[in-house]
């Protein structure tokens, strides 16, 4: 039996095909033929070929895709901004007791040094830019600040190349301000900065306020921040917080003897400035909810907010608050007029051990900090993280992912067209469910931490969820 064969190598990939024709079943014919079939064979292989390396192309494309969407946590220190892809946070752990002495590290993707010393990121253009911060002239110490400068620069960190350089988009800040005494705060995709007498000294003129807007890139200079509340000799601001809902910006400071001030400024009429007042206003006094059984109110910053699960229109809104020693997770649907139901979402961080939180480097107490909240997907997972110490002097920081769910049979409430301002009432309306939780050890000092964000940003109308299936529990042993 006479054959033919020959290997063909696929150019894109390198993949051999073999051609053969066997000439036995072509007996008897002439070899014009012979070598039309021959050539038919090659045309086979060649056409095979091309059928290869279009796949391996859509393959590629597809790759490139998942990359465009790959999420990062962001992590801002005072002198570096770390990031890590959030799909390693929402594998699922294997079933093993925890040896605290022999934690993995934290596994950050990228560790990029800033130009500048406690800087704030911001996304435009689904870019990284840096912005503020301190110029030392001397080498930074985090326990002994020496001379430095304000900073008006603005940065931009190339996530290919892991480098920062001066922006070419954005001009420098209108004036200086120091991020030790100014907050950033996110209202839709502008970014609002604010120096006020919550943060800052009362005899540290001016107060400012001004805002980046992310469609022209330009700076606006806005009225003054609200200044320090009327403080009597011995009160002084021991909390406060920033939340926004439809527009408005809020500031809720609380004094040590107990006054509560309250300042909102509504970016859509920004010629009002900012309205004052003591006491809790209707929509901020809505967070303020009963636990346990005595029925005492106590406020939940809402840190978190999206798009609600079941009415459109609406904003499902989280808080984790230490209330009684114990980490509790309040959910929130809220309208324009304040907070419509809410649910306490108990049990969803049994799995979380407790830490210790250092007071200062000879000190430890078995105070704990508040869990951060940070929105992984727009749609109801959510990560939680709670730094510490484990056994008193091994640091570490705790990821829990969260993802709730919208129940399918249940009576809202919130769907009844309400025209006044009424009480929050509580109504089991979520289920939820631990995606995954892991434990990290950590060399640098978790309480630099100053902002934890996910770039790309969450777009409102994307529905990405998550869903990972559970493989098992750690086991915990006594701290």
């Amino acid at each position: 039996m006479k054959s033919f064969q020959r290997d063909f190598r696929v150019p894109s990939t390198g993949m051999v095909l073999p051609l053969r024709a066997n000439w036995s079943s072509l007996d008897g014919v002439d070899g014009e033929e012979k070598e039309n079939a021959t050539k038919f064979e090659f045309q086979r292989c060649l056409l095979a070929s091309k059928l290869i390396a279009l796949l391996d192309l859509c393959r590629e494309k597809e790759g490139m895709v998942a990359d465009k969407n790959q999420r990062y946590l962001l992590v801002l220190t005072p002198e570096r901004i770390c990031g890590i892809d959030s799909m390693k946070l929402i594998t699922p752990e294997e079933e093993e007791t925890v040896n605290w002495e022999n934690l993995p590290p934290f596994p950050f993707d990228f560790s990029v040094d800033l130009p500048r010393i406690c800087m704030y990121a911001l996304e435009l253009d689904s870019k990284i830019h840096l912005v503020g911060g301190r110029q030392y002239y001397f080498p930074y110490h985090p326990r002994h600040h020496g001379a430095f400068q304000f900073s008006k620069k603005v940065f931009e960190l190339d996530l290919d190349k892991k480098e920062v350089e001066e922006s070419k988009s954005i001009d420098d800040a209108p004036t200086d301000f120091d991020t030790q005494f100014t907050t950033c705060y996110k209202v839709r995709s502008d970014y609002y900065f604010i120096e006020t007498g919550g943060f800052a000294p009362v005899e540290h003129p001016p107060h400012y306020f001004s805002v980046l807007r992310s469609g022209t890139k330009v700076w606006e200079c806005l009225p003054d921040a609200p200044g320090h509340p009327d403080i009597w000799s011995g009160s002084w601001v021991v909390n406060n917080s920033w939340f926004d809902f439809y527009g408005k910006l809020y500031l809720r400071l609380c004094l040590n003897d107990g006054r509560v001030f309250i300042h909102y400024y509504d970016t859509d009429n920004p010629h009002k400035g900012w309205t004052k007042s003591e006491g809790d206003n209707s929509f901020t006094g809505s967070f303020c909810v009963p636990v346990g059984s005595d029925g005492q109110r106590h406020f939940f910053h809402p840190t978190v907010h999206i798009p609600d699960l079941v009415d459109p229109g609406k904003y499902l809104a989280l808080s984790c608050e230490r209330i009684g020693g114990k980490k509790v997770i309040c959910a929130f649907q809220v309208d324009e007029l304040g907070v419509l139901i809410f649910q306490r979402l108990d049990g969803c961080l049994d799995r979380m051990p407790s830490f210790y939180r250092e007071l200062d480097s000879m000190i430890s107490c078995n105070c704990e900090k508040t869990p951060v909240l940070v929105d992984l997907d727009g749609k109801g997972t959510f990560l939680v993280m709670l730094p510490g110490f484990a056994k008193g002097r091994i640091q570490v920081v705790c990821m829990l992912v969260l993802q709730v769910i919208a129940k399918k049979v249940v009576s809202h409430p919130s769907r009844i067209l309400r025209r006044s301002v009424r009480s929050p009432m509580e109504c089991d309306f979520l289920d939820w469910k631990v995606l995954s939780m892991h434990m990290y050890s950590m060399k640098e000092v978790i309480e630099d931490w100053s902002t934890v964000s996910i770039f790309p940003g969450i777009p409102c109308d994307e529905a990405t969820v998550y869903e990972v299936p559970r493989r098992g529990k750690r086991k915990y042993s006594q701290i």
